[in-house]
């Protein structure tokens, strides 16, 4: 999501009277607004308007605004829209203020020329939120907090006395309570048990906020629907289920089970539906044929030998050669602990082995969507507002190179603004701004490869003086080794046994201004007061990996470098 300009709003009322005044008012502070009065409409007004933003006009426990959140929450891209409710019961304000995503605002109603003013500024507001929220709340106030959670589908982990023996822990998806447990009770026993604390500590940390590479966050636990096939009979899908190929040829996918039975009916099943199949039978043998081959989609098994799917997953998001791969998981174990901690380590989906084959194949396909879409808006020179976050900046760069574009890419994040030239589809130019730091060459072009969570715009014409070599494909090559050797000497350092952090300190502003809320002390401690991290452990109320995290994103952003051994 972007905020280098006004968002593109969509309103969805019953009451068209109050429409014109609202739209006038939007539209005199330069933010494009329309709005539609039918629920069965919404579907297609997001498509044809693609908005950044919605406003919905509606008290949150009506049945109008709940189908519309039902609506939102059933499509991967607007599950993530973030959305403002106008209402005249806004006592749910204080658990959404630290959103990013699904409702964010309340406003009293009536709506007023003030509340355009609010709209805009939380507009901007957004990208610094930390994607969640906490207090210390009575019962009544916990039970309202799920209640809301619920009503607004929410997506995310509900922790109660965090890091003490009393926590407890919930997941919701879209709103459904995906797992509990808390002092021995699980599922709903243990939510319930969590609801009846006289007084506890909370926060929630909603899933889609997680900034990881790929496409976007989608979890399925256990899915069935009425009338599909279950496992272990392949039948023929709905041609409308093929997805349409991300080059020239088949969308390829690579199936990881130690099960063989498993790899025969996942192969004919996906064969059957257009995708070049490839099959490993342990998470060794598929982090081998991820890094030699190009994949589109890989689906893997969780539990097993050799290599876990776990382990598989963290060593393809710490190579650059496979970190944008979108990437499912299968589990026989409705365990909402592993969904979670696949999410964390950038999974895309979740899915049990009892989840119905054309169940599956939907999820599968839908990790294709993001960059099936940039395609077509490539295709149609609609290259406005990109979401390069959802695709990966090297996919992108490659299908730049593939289409032979002749243009200028500017790209940007919470961290630097990316400028690019290409020229009949070679990468011909590459710069960067940070805040007063800049960068060229080589250097801007590979912190664009590792940048996260950008967006951008792509405009034809001639670009910029050449300061790159060298073709597409060979830049990318090179920033992979290049960024894989800096990972790979971060972990033969250590880096919580490091006794010496050089700051640069301009960077480090930048930082300050941009990053992480949650890591600013942290920050502070490495830059400011020149603590080594056993110092930083000893002092700040976080674990050692998310202090070793932090320090990583650091290092990574080039704010703090390590000596040389």
């Amino acid at each position: 999501m972007s905020t280098s300009g006004a968002p593109v709003v969509l309103g969805i009322t019953e009451d068209r009277d109050a429409q014109p005044a609202i739209a006038k008012a939007f539209n005199e502070l330069g933010v494009f607004y329309r709005f539609i009065s039918d629920r069965q409409k919404v579907r297609g007004g997001l498509a044809s308007l693609k908005p950044s933003l919605l406003v919905i006009f509606g008290e949150l426990a009506s049945d109008f605004v709940i189908q519309v959140l039902d609506t939102l929450s059933s499509d991967v891209d607007s599950a993530r829209l973030p959305v403002v409710v106008v209402a005249a019961d806004v006592r749910d304000a204080p658990f959404v203020a630290g959103f990013r995503s699904g409702v964010v605002a309340l406003l009293p109603s009536p709506f007023s020329e003030q509340h355009v003013e609010a709209v805009r500024g939380l507009w901007h507001e957004l990208p610094s939120r930390p994607g969640g929220g906490a207090g210390l709340s009575d019962t009544a106030t916990l039970a309202r907090l799920v209640d809301h959670l619920r009503r607004t589908r929410r997506s995310g982990v509900l922790v109660i006395d965090p890091r003490t023996p009393n926590e407890g822990r919930a997941s919701f998806i879209y709103g459904r309570l995906g797992g509990a447990n808390y002092l021995g009770a699980h599922g709903a026993n243990a939510l319930e048990a969590m609801l009846r604390a006289p007084r506890a500590r909370w926060t929630f940390t909603e899933v889609a906020s997680a900034q990881s590479e790929g496409a976007s966050v989608v979890i399925e636990v256990g899915e069935s629907i009425t009338g599909e096939t279950p496992v272990g009979e392949v039948v023929e899908l709905t041609s409308s289920l093929t997805p349409a190929p991300l080059s020239t040829g088949p969308s390829r996918i690579l199936l990881v089970d130690d099960d063989a039975a498993i790899l025969t009916m996942f192969s004919r099943l996906f064969a059957k539906h257009g995708f070049d199949v490839s099959t490993a039978a342990d998470g060794a043998q598929g982090l081998e044929l991820a890094a030699a081959q190009p994949f589109d989609v890989v689906l893997a098994d969780l539990n097993m030998p050799h290599l876990d799917g776990w382990g598989m997953l963290r060593a393809l998001r710490d190579d650059y050669r496979t970190r944008e791969l979108p990437i499912a998981f299968l589990s026989a174990h409705d365990d909402y602990r592993e969904s979670l901690r696949a999410l964390d380590a950038g999974a895309q989906a979740y899915l049990s082995k009892g989840t119905k084959l054309d169940a599956i194949v939907t999820q599968v396909i839908k990790l294709l969507e993001p960059r099936r879409a940039l395609q077509a808006a490539l295709e149609l020179k609609q290259t406005t507002e990109l979401p390069i976050h959802s695709v990966g900046p090297q996919w992108l760069l490659t299908e730049l190179a593939r289409r032979r574009e002749t243009g200028v890419l500017t790209a940007r994040d919470n961290w630097a603004t990316y400028t690019l030239g290409f020229a009949g589809g070679t990468c011909t130019h590459a710069s960067g701004v940070a805040g007063k730091y800049q960068a060229d060459g080589e250097r801007a072009f590979n912190a664009f490869v590792a940048s996260r969570a950008a967006t951008g715009d792509f405009v034809e014409g001639p670009g910029p003086a050449a300061n790159l070599q060298g073709s597409t494909a060979s830049l990318v090559a090179r920033a992979q080794q290049v960024l894989n050797e800096n990972e790979q000497r971060l972990r033969d350092t250590q880096l919580l046994t490091a006794t010496q952090i050089l700051v640069n300190d301009a960077l480090y502003q930048v930082y300050r201004a941009v990053g992480p809320r949650d890591w600013l002390e942290v920050a502070r401690l490495f830059c400011e007061e020149k603590a080594t991290p056993r110092e930083v452990i000893a002092r700040v109320a976080l674990s050692p990996v998310e202090i070793e995290a932090c320090l990583k994103d650091l290092l990574r952003r080039g704010v703090v470098t390590l000596p040389a051994a």
